[in-house]
């Protein structure tokens, strides 16, 4: 027995392992060409998008570890079942709980392995690429300008187009820059070149406008007011100011608060390792197939039913931040329903099929 608990947890493992490689190949291979078509449109550099990615892995492999948990026991144990392995190990006393009990070694260490991630890894790896985005968007919102290109900043606040850019990206030509103020009014300016300098006391970035025009209007006074200039600076936006406040998918465990937005990040933190273990146990009673069947014919109505579970607790996160569900119920009714659901497909490995 001891040699089949062995050969069982390795084979969990390498098929997990292979599975997770290719979940996670799909999704960052889908996010990294959105990313280049954001460094594309000049969000920022396209040199820092494979430092993005890197810092997004904890999130990606938050969500991916437990369906390719799912996947290595569904594929693992059909495969036990298809070639009458596993009728030989029942023959020898193997029951339900006893199988539970040996899958627990690959299948704790995977759990352990997504709430570190999601309680620990995660919000750090979110921090830190919440202050590396806002620091390239604030330092590189010069260098990323691509001529003939309308570049929006500031939420859609401010609007920046050049005709053209010198060879070492330092100057620009023919530049408009269209700025919606907090007043309401809004500034328009023409320019026949820029270039950028920098405060060396506050740090701080401007747009050093050479020969052009400024326009300011207000659409409620009609009032139109028109200067000239020959040089003029444009203050570009500080990362303090975009960094108004943390994200909540960036804060620490033990900082999450009490409203809405807080609460539903707390309960999915929490939401994800269960669904991992959950989906374990779901795994094992939904795995057993007939002997002419093949290892891989419970593999789609499996994701069927970890789908559905995981769709369940995103719908549910979303209501939590409406508030359409009170906190204190927040995603429990979801894991006591799939748990029950799970331990009725684990009673039935016990009778004959």
């Amino acid at each position: 027995m001891t040699v089949a608990l062995r050969h069982l947890n390795r084979e969990i493992m390498a098929v997990f392992l292979v599975t997770l490689a290719l979940l996670l190949l799909v999704a960052v291979g889908g996010r990294f060409i959105g990313y280049l078509q954001e460094a594309a449109m000049g969000k920022f550099t396209g040199t820092t998008v494979l430092t993005i990615i890197g810092l997004r892995l904890p999130e990606f492999l938050q969500l991916v570890a437990p369906f390719a948990l799912y996947v290595a026991l569904l594929l693992t144990l059909g495969r036990m079942y298809a070639e009458q392995e596993m009728v030989v190990l029942q023959t020898a006393g193997l029951s339900t709980v006893r199988l539970l009990v040996w899958v627990s070694g690959s299948v704790v260490i995977i759990v352990g392995l997504v709430a570190a991630l999601a309680w620990v890894l995660t919000p750090l790896s979110q921090r830190v690429l919440l202050d590396f985005v806002t620091q390239q968007r604030a330092q590189s919102e010069f260098e990323t300008v691509n001529p003939g290109v309308f570049h929006t900043y500031d939420y859609g606040r401010r609007v920046t187009y050049s005709q053209d850019i010198s060879a070492d990206r330092r100057v620009l030509y023919d530049v408009f820059i269209s700025q919606r103020l907090e007043t309401g009014a809004t500034v328009n300016i023409w320019a026949q070149s820029a270039t950028q300098a920098v405060d060396e006391r506050s740090g701080s970035r401007f747009l050093i406008l050479n020969d052009g025009r400024r326009y300011e209007f207000s659409i409620d006074s009609m009032d139109v007011r028109s200067m000239a200039f020959k040089q003029l600076s444009q203050r570009l936006e500080t990362v303090d100011k975009r960094r108004a406040r943390l994200d909540v998918e960036a804060a620490p465990m033990q900082s999450l608060g009490s409203d809405p937005l807080s609460r539903a990040e707390w309960h999915w933190r929490v939401a994800l390792p269960l669904f991992t273990l959950i989906g374990a146990v779901l795994a094992v009673g939904i795995s057993r197939v007939q002997p002419r069947q093949g290892r891989f014919a419970r593999v789609l109505p499996g994701m069927l039913v970890m789908l559905v579970y995981y769709l369940a607790l995103v719908v549910n996160q979303n209501a939590l931040r409406e508030e359409d569900v009170p906190a204190d119920v927040g995603l429990w009714g979801v894991h006591l329903s799939f748990a029950i659901l799970a331990v009725v497909l684990a009673r039935r490995l016990a009778q004959p099929s």
